[in-house]
């Protein structure tokens, strides 16, 4: 009402400043003159205010025209036909305008209006097209149909205990009834105003799916008086792109963990056949050398006894540090950084440890080490850098024994470009040219023994240690392989 008496005063003010600019410039401007400046009054009453108001600015116009500039003036009296027929002119012209006017603010309305829904359908579909995962679908698109539509939206979905669970801020909105929720999971129906379901709501509720599910819905609160089956036409079409880019992502993720259940059982099948396979031949050779030593009617020579006792020690040592490895790597795949326990230790200490506990076992390997700088510290797991030490040593060891070769294994240690590094170098044949770091796989090795864990697990210790693991060939023959440590801030770590 307001707006009302508003706009009719302000056609009011306007009909008397064009009478009064008319009157003064009458002699110049002439009757057709005088006609023009009052059209021109009507068409942009037209434009900007209603119809009804561009019809009383038109007739009233006619009248002011008659009683003011229209022979006999200051009267409704009409001195000859042809004012008639210009007074009847501007009035059919001024209708005629208006009608056209209103007509083309509509169809400009119209067409605005349809270039901001396609740039938010553009916007929209180039949002769903980059989506990676359900929660930013869901939140980015509330985001987005929230400003579109000024209003707050949410999405989110009944759990098996029939509560609504959304990622975004439930506080914003005042949620639904839970019937009306039930009622929407039931019938794949929406609810609200134009819906012809609850129409009293103040909610539009738009499942996903039209048939009876658990899939989400999109609530948009404050409908209100605003509300117009154009825009619950709008929203219903986005929800429609936002459930396909759903299902897409969901069924995306339903097979990546369809093909994460595979890889576990690939990798479950290879273990098994791994050990089946890589298992029998040392359970062989102690159950062999077991039941010669047991046989009393068999004499046997003291040499021939102690080759059957160390082939027993030396199989049984194997399948030992095969089911240690298994069990570091399920360890370290199953922990994270912080629940290692680390501290400030000595790579000098931890390859002297390494060394003696080689010598412990009688394994004669003949070692050169070498420290290019004294009092080095890394931060470290003692227990599990031995570890990936020793299984580097191992495979340097067997790389020299395939290729026949006697030279000493290589222990490095120094501090280059800022890091410390521990190197391991063999003399045997050294990596294929195709070989990729990035690449190690468990229970995947290139020799007739063993389950191929030795750099996989050297890797994971390097992953925990937050450490470089390097693989390179030497110059002449053999190969490097080294891990590299940042140097720790020593004051940072006991602050």
């Amino acid at each position: 009402m307001k707006t009302q008496i508003i706009q009719a005063t302000f056609v009011v003010i306007m009909l008397v400043l064009t009478t009064a600019l008319s009157q003064k410039f009458s002699s110049i401007l002439g009757l057709t003159g005088v006609a023009m400046t009052y059209l021109l009054l009507v068409v942009a009453v037209a434009y900007f205010q209603s119809f009804l108001s561009a019809c009383f600015t038109g007739l009233t116009a006619f009248f002011l025209i008659n009683y003011f500039f229209i022979t006999p003036r200051f009267t409704f009296q009409v001195a000859n036909v042809e004012s008639i027929a210009s007074l009847v002119s501007f009035l059919l012209v001024s209708l005629v305008i208006t009608s056209l006017v209103k007509k083309l603010r509509f169809q400009t309305g119209e067409s605005m209006a349809a270039y901001k829904r396609a740039d938010f359908a553009k916007r929209l579909a180039e949002h769903l097209a980059i989506a990676d995962d359900i929660n930013t679908l869901f939140q980015e698109s509330c985001h987005l149909l929230s400003a579109e539509f000024e209003t707050k939206v949410l999405i989110g979905m009944l759990d098996s205990e029939s509560k609504f669970v959304t990622n975004s801020d439930q506080n914003e909105i005042t949620l639904p009834t839970h019937n009306a929720m039930r009622w929407v999971a039931d019938n794949g129906k929406p609810i609200g105003p134009f819906t012809g379901n609850w129409e009293a709501s103040e909610y539009w509720v738009i499942p996903f799916n039209r048939l009876p599910s658990k899939d989400p819905v999109l609530i948009v609160s404050n409908v209100g008086a605003g509300a117009s089956l154009a825009t619950l036409n709008a929203i219903k079409y986005s929800v429609d792109q936002i459930a396909m880019a759903y299902q897409r992502l969901n069924n995306l993720e339903r097979a990546k963990k369809a093909e994460l259940i595979a890889q576990e059982e690939a990798i479950q099948n290879a273990l098994l056949a791994s050990i089946a396979h890589d298992m029998r031949t040392p359970l062989t050779s102690i159950l062999g050398a077991a039941t010669a030593l047991g046989q009393k009617n068999v004499k046997l020579s003291e040499s021939q006894n102690e080759h059957l006792t160390a082939l027993i020690a030396s199989q049984a040592q194997h399948l030992a540090t095969t089911t240690e490895n298994i069990l570091s790597l399920i360890r370290l795949e199953s922990s994270t950084s912080n629940t290692i326990p680390m501290a400030l230790e000595s790579p000098e200490e931890i390859i002297g440890i390494v060394l003696k506990l080689y010598k412990d076992r009688g394994d004669d390997l003949n070692f050169n080490v070498t420290i290019n700088e004294q009092e080095l510290l890394i931060y470290a797991n003692a227990n599990l850098l031995i570890q990936a030490l020793i299984n580097l040593i191992d495979n340097a060891k067997l790389s020299n024994l395939s290729s026949n070769v006697q030279d000493a294994i290589q222990i490095e240690v120094g501090k280059k470009d800022h890091r410390i590094y521990i190197s391991i170098l063999d003399s045997g044949e050294g990596f294929s040219d195709d070989f990729n770091i990035t690449r190690i796989k468990k229970f995947s090795s290139t020799r007739s023994k063993g389950f191929g864990l030795g750099l996989p697990i050297v890797q994971a210790i390097a992953n925990a240690h937050h450490a470089d693991l390097m693989i390179s060939n030497r110059d002449i023959h053999g190969a490097c392989v080294t891990l590299s440590f940042t140097i720790p801030e020593i004051d940072t770590i006991y602050a």
